[in-house]
């Protein structure tokens, strides 16, 4: 009987794929021989076969180019794996910054797919710096002293649930960024949330005699992106296993000495149970 649901089910597999090729063959056919090709693209974009709608996407697109933005953007929800890779390589074409920024994220945010997510919000990401600490210096061979540590507040942090993945674009990072509506916090484990951000305001001491000063992170869960005073300073992305490995990042052309300093965070994890900056965040001053 097993044998017989098992034959059943490899010729039902068999026929579903032969009618997938005959359909996908018929409407490429169409395609090709169309004088006029867009009304048939229209009604592939309409097709329940993720492989059909995906190339009448892309042949729209050759053909409309940025005026196809609309259309693609409509698309972008509960798109499938195939379909939401094509709107990327869409979206990384369009000459307006703000309707690729815009596609992106509509992508992350409606597709089915959670790789294809991940894909269009490191393509949105545009932030990029290698963070070269001190003890990492090529010219710099002479002993390194901690002579101050300075520990950030644990009273005053804000935060915020980013849930569409755009804070970045929306300037959550500056300055004069309003955070008068995010969540008291921490810095400590929070419920969980796939993508929260974190804003301090503290003072600096006067500048004493040191080569360099740096932003010490004793524990984030997991993936954390960092900005001082609005400049992106870099960031620790070495996925979910890091969790537990404290971190420090430079920032002695940043710091605003004697003077009030905004310290932003942007955090990412996939632990179903906790995220966020749980452990103290101090300020190295090093000679």
């Amino acid at each position: 009987m097993k044998l017989f649901g098992f034959i059943i089910g490899v010729l039902f597999f068999h026929l579903v794929c032969a009618d997938q090729i005959a359909e996908r063959t018929a409407w490429l056919k169409k395609f090709n021989a169309a004088k006029d090709p867009l009304p048939i693209l229209e009604e592939g974009m309409k097709s329940s076969d993720a492989e059909i709608q995906a190339k009448a996407v892309f042949e729209y697109f050759q053909i409309k180019k940025d005026a196809a933005y609309p259309v693609l953007l409509r698309l972008a929800n509960k798109s499938s794996d195939q379909l939401a890779r094509v709107l990327i390589c869409c979206a990384e074409t369009l000459k307006d910054k703000k309707q690729k920024a815009e596609l992106l994220k509509a992508i992350a945010y409606g597709t089915y797919s959670s790789s294809a997510a991940a894909e269009a919000n490191r393509k949105n990401f545009s932030f990029h710096r290698i963070n070269v600490r001190l003890q990492d210096r090529k010219d710099w061979d002479f002993n390194i002293e901690k002579i101050m540590t300075v520990r950030i507040p644990e009273t005053n942090w804000k935060s915020f649930h980013d849930r569409d993945a755009s804070g970045h674009m929306k300037g959550f990072f500056s300055v004069d960024y309003s955070d008068k509506h995010w969540v008291k916090a921490g810095p400590k484990t929070l419920k969980y949330q796939p993508l929260v951000w974190y804003r301090i305001r503290f003072t600096a001491p006067k500048k004493p005699v040191c080569n360099a000063a740096e932003l010490h992170f004793a524990g984030v869960e997991a993936t954390a992106w960092v900005w001082l005073n609005g400049i992106y300073i870099g960031a620790r992305d070495e996925g979910q296993s890091a969790w537990n490995k404290p971190f420090a990042l430079d920032i002695t052309n940043e710091i605003r000495w004697g003077e009030e300093n905004v310290l932003v965070v942007r955090v990412s994890s996939t632990d179903v149970s906790d995220s966020g900056i749980y452990k103290p965040v101090t300020l190295e001053i090093l000679k």
